[in-house]
């Protein structure tokens, strides 16, 4: 066994191992017949992008409950309007029409809940591209109609779509993830009825985990400015309450994590802990602790090591961690594992 002795702290529960995720066509492209149960909640500003980045969203306060679904779009009575689509996602009575295939999803249309406003894409935007991952972008420019009662109208605007995060996110009830990829969406347009113009910026946050379909988290900021140059602002907030059997639910603490057999122990502890993991061949390791706001308290090791066993000994006392959560990442040859640690 080889012994790496380091003063510090950590402790508490969650570890997985995996690769970077990506949004491919196979694990999350929408499909017809699925249900996306979500919690909605007070909006929170999105955080830091960039890579190895920590989100923390355990205060997200709850508000209400939230369920979307989708159906074969030539179900719906008005599929021949919205020929291209096939499928139709509803939310709060609202209906978006999408085209999904190998390479994109592509949105075609809206109809409101009592059927009083239709926006037809001639150009849609595209959604989301297979397969992004992080640092993947692209962006274009959408237009279309819209009728609302008896005034008819235009929309004309342009959209940019960016893979800009990866890393860990934390949500309410000790829910968390490694391995997650943030997508942010902007879209601004001018929707011009009956001559009077109001222009719109829609800013979107999404969290993706591997294999899951519909984004773990959903942070949405609406800003307006309308005709007689008055403005308004809207935000929205959802989030999977659930512990997927992904990265980061009890299932691949029990499963991911022994392929390095990382470990924490005593958890918790009031000074000494242990940190334990194994290398199944030469590997680049580095090993950060971080507090819950994302923030490096200090890089533990940065080395390439040889196969084998290795054991790190930490003492609180010794460097001063004051009492508290952190979050002790371990990155493997760019796959990250993550484990909760708490000092009493």
């Amino acid at each position: 066994m080889k012994r790496l002795i380091f003063s510090f702290i950590l402790i508490t529960a969650t570890a997985v191992v995996c690769a970077q995720t990506v949004l491919n066509f196979q694990t999350h492209a929408i499909s017809a017949g699925t249900t996306n149960t979500m919690k909605l909640a007070a909006y929170m500003e999105p955080g830091v992008s960039g890579n190895n980045a920590i989100w923390n969203f355990t205060k997200l306060e709850l508000t209400g409950n939230f369920e979307g679904t989708s159906e074969y779009s030539g179900n719906h009575k008005h599929s021949s309007v919205f020929n291209m689509a096939n499928v139709a996602v509803e939310e709060f009575g609202n209906f978006f029409f999408f085209e999904v295939n190998e390479s994109a999803i592509l949105q075609h249309g809206f109809l409101s809940k009592d059927g009083s406003t239709m926006i037809v894409y001639e150009n849609p935007f595209e959604k989301l591209k297979f397969p992004f991952a992080f640092g993947d972008a692209f962006s274009g420019n959408y237009s279309g109609s819209i009728s609302s009662g008896c005034s008819n109208g235009t929309i004309t605007g342009q959209y940019a779509v960016q893979a800009d995060g990866h890393g860990s996110l934390m949500l309410p009830g000790d829910v968390s993830y490694d391995n997650v990829l943030r997508v942010k969406e902007t879209k601004s347009y001018v929707q011009n009825v009956n001559d009077s113009a109001t222009h719109v910026e829609i800013v979107t946050h999404r969290w993706y985990i591997a294999d899951n379909t519909y984004p773990i988290l959903t942070l949405i900021s609406k800003s307006f400015r309308y005709a007689n140059n008055t403005t308004g602002n809207s935000t929205q907030a959802a989030y999977n309450p659930a512990m997927l059997l992904k990265p980061g639910s009890n299932f691949a603490v029990n499963s991911t994590a022994r392929l390095l057999n990382f470990n924490v122990f005593p958890n918790p502890s009031t000074d000494v802990f242990n940190i334990e993991f194994t290398l199944e061949k030469e590997s680049d390791v580095n090993l950060t602790l971080f507090d819950i706001n994302g923030r490096a308290v200090q890089e533990i090791l940065q080395s390439r090591l040889e196969k084998g066993k290795y054991n790190h000994s930490i003492s609180a006392r010794e460097t001063g961690i004051p009492h508290g959560v952190y979050l002790l990442k371990l990155i493997v040859n760019g796959s990250e594992s993550s484990m909760k640690v708490v000092r009493q």
